[in-house]
C-alpha cells in the first residue's frame, strides 16, 4: 500500500493512528511512505508519522543520490529514482511526447511499492513451484532446484523486517548509506533467464523459485 497525507488533527488523529496499527499488526498490510519535498526540515508526514513500521521512501538522481528537497532525509529507509522519470520502453517511443517527466518522492514510493509486490509474487509462485515440483515422478524432480518455499512464507515476506531484508538483498550503492535499490543487479540476469525457458514453465518457475529462496534467508550463498 502507498499513501502519504498530512498529519490529522484532532480525533480523526487518534482514529487514523488505530487504523494504521490495524492494517500493520492485524492484516499484514505493507505500508509505503513517500517522503516530504519541502526541503531539509522535519518531515511529520503520515503514515510514517504514525507508526515507524512504515517504510519510508526518498527520489534519487539517476546517479543514485538523494534528491537535495527530500526532507529528513537521514530517516529514509530507501531511495529510489524520482528525479524527471519518464515511461520510456520500446513500446511507447514513439508516443513519448504525450508522457511528461515526474519527480518527487511519491514517483519513488510508487516503484517502492510496485517493487515489493514484485517480491510478494515472486515468492508466490516459489511456493507454486515447490507444489509442482511434488507432482513429478523422483527421477524427473531430481534434475531441478528443490525449493523449500511453501504457502506460509507468503505471509512471512509480508513481515517488513523480512521485506526489508529483502529490498536489501536485491542490492544497494553503498556510496548512499546502502538506500539506493539498485534493482538492475538482480533482475537483469533473472530476466535473461527467463527468457532462455521460454515455453518450459516449469523452468521458469524453477528460476524464481531460486530467487525468492534468497529473499527468504533459504537460498545458498
Amino acid at each position: 500500500m502507498s499513501r502519504t497525507i498530512k498529519p490529522p488533527e484532532g480525533e480523526l488523529k487518534g482514529e487514523f493512528n488505530r487504523a494504521i496499527l490495524n492494517a500493520i499488526d492485524k492484516h499484514r498490510i505493507l505500508i509505503f511512505c513517500a517522503a516530504s519535498d519541502q526541503g531539509q526540515s522535519a518531515d511529520l508526514s503520515y503514515p510514517h508519522g504514525s507508526s515507524n513500521q512504515c517504510f519510508r521512501i526518498g527520489a534519487a538522481k539517476a546517479t543514485g543520490n538523494i534528491l537535495e528537497t527530500v526532507g529528513d532525509s537521514h530517516n529514509i529507509d530507501f531511495i529510489l529514482p524520482g528525479h524527471e522519470v519518464v515511461i520510456d520502453t520500446n513500446e511507447m517511443k514513439t508516443q513519448l511526447e504525450k508522457f511528461e517527466a515526474h519527480s518527487g518522492s511519491s514517483v519513488a514510493n510508487g516503484l517502492a511499492t510496485g517493487l515489493a509486490a514484485l517480491v510478494i509474487e515472486c515468492v508466490r509462485l516459489g511456493a507454486i513451484y515447490t507444489r509442482e515440483l511434488k507432482r513429478l515422478e523422483p527421477k524427473v524432480a531430481f534434475d531441478y532446484y528443490h525449493s523449500s518455499i511453501y504457502e506460509e512464507d507468503l505471509k512471512n515476506i509480508q513481515e517488513r523486517a523480512q521485506m526489508a531484508y529483502a529490498l536489501n538483498w536485491i542490492g544497494t550503492d553503498s556510496n548512499t548509506n546502502n538506500k539506493y535499490i539498485e534493482v538492475w543487479k538482480t533482475f537483469s540476469g533473472l530476466s535473461e533467464k527467463l527468457s532462455r525457458s521460454e515455453g518450459v514453465p516449469l523452468q521458469q518457475l524453477e528460476q524464481v523459485a531460486k530467487l525468492a529462496a534468497f529473499f527468504l534467508k533459504k537460498g545458498m550463498q
